[in-house]
């Protein structure tokens, strides 16, 4: 089965959490998205990285008329809490 969306890299999740102190972007909700966890040498994450538009065809707010990389960048994207 091949994929056809444009997913972030790891390094673009990085830059969006950093961008946003680890918040979720939604102006309603603002909670931390990251805090500790049962083991001391890990953290708990419950947030996402998501498209501004779409990754594939058919997704909410696709655009065509952008390129992959457009569509990988950071300026697509917005963190939330999943």
């Amino acid at each position: 089965m091949t994929n056809n969306r444009d997913e972030f890299s790891e390094e673009t999740k990085r830059v969006l959490t950093l961008r946003v102190a680890a918040r979720c972007s939604n102006p309603e909700c603002r909670k931390p998205t990251s805090g500790p966890n049962t083991d001391p040498k890990k953290a708990t994450n419950v947030g996402v990285a998501a498209h501004i538009c779409a990754a594939a065809p058919g997704g909410p707010r696709y655009d065509a008329t952008m390129s992959p990389e457009e569509r990988k960048s950071p300026c697509n994207g917005i963190w939330l809490c999943q």
